[in-house]
């Protein structure tokens, strides 16, 4: 019964463990506050477009992983329309002698989720829009090809670094994450660090620190 006991004391404790680690990773770090010196100066990967309500911010997400996987889908992708031009091929199961041209069309359909995937690691831009009243974040694979989060911006805009379920070579890795109002947004989990620091730091800069709670103070007892 003791053996019994210590083990399950031990899952216990490992268990408790696991969820205190997974815990601190969601809440993550607060982003570095940057010096207007270091905003002025920018980062190279980094370029920014002054308007007139706010400022954008826009990086392309290119990975060496992102085009090993472009490179090897290219070739993948020639070789079978080389393979199926050339003579009887099986293909979905079914002997093709002389392929017509929906054969070629389906095949290209296959490869595009590929494309897909290749193009968002190499070509893929992000946008960051900031406002006084909101921030914008765009994700764009291709032209017209991607997805947009906003987020109001109220009196407190909270940054930080944090892990938002995202993992590179099984290893989990940070998002940059903007809370404001209850809700949040999260992007860039596979920029380099040093680009979302820059990120993050250029949205604290631009919103400033949360302000203080104001301490409470009871009011004052009336004379009698």
């Amino acid at each position: 019964m003791g053996l019994i006991r210590d083990f399950g004391a031990k899952l216990t404790r490992m268990k408790q463990e696991v969820e205190a680690r997974q815990a601190a990773m969601a809440a993550g770090r607060e982003a570095k506050v940057l010096s207007d010196e270091e905003v002025a100066r920018g980062h190279p990967k980094v370029s920014a477009e002054p308007g007139f309500q706010g400022v954008t911010y826009g990086v392309r997400l290119g990975t060496w992983f992102g085009w090993c996987w472009l490179i090897f889908t290219c070739v993948h992708c020639v070789a079978l329309f080389y393979g199926l031009s050339q003579g009887p091929l099986k293909m979905n199961g079914r002997m093709v002698t002389q392929p017509d041209w929906w054969h070629f069309a389906l095949l290209a359909l296959f490869y595009v989720p590929f494309f897909l995937v290749g193009f968002g690691l190499t070509i893929a831009r992000y946008r960051l829009t900031l406002t006084d009243d909101l921030v914008a974040f765009r994700f764009r694979i291709l032209p017209y090809v991607g997805w947009t989060s906003t987020l109001p911006a109220g009196e407190a805009v909270k940054v930080s670094l944090a892990y938002r379920g995202a993992s590179r070579n099984k290893k989990p890795v940070d998002s940059v994450v903007v809370a404001s109002q209850g809700k949040e947004i999260h992007f860039g989990a596979f920029l380099e660090p040093d680009v979302k620091e820059h990120l993050a730091g250029l949205i604290r800069h631009y919103y400033g620190d949360a302000p203080a709670a104001a301490p409470f103070l009871a009011p004052p007892e009336s004379g009698r």
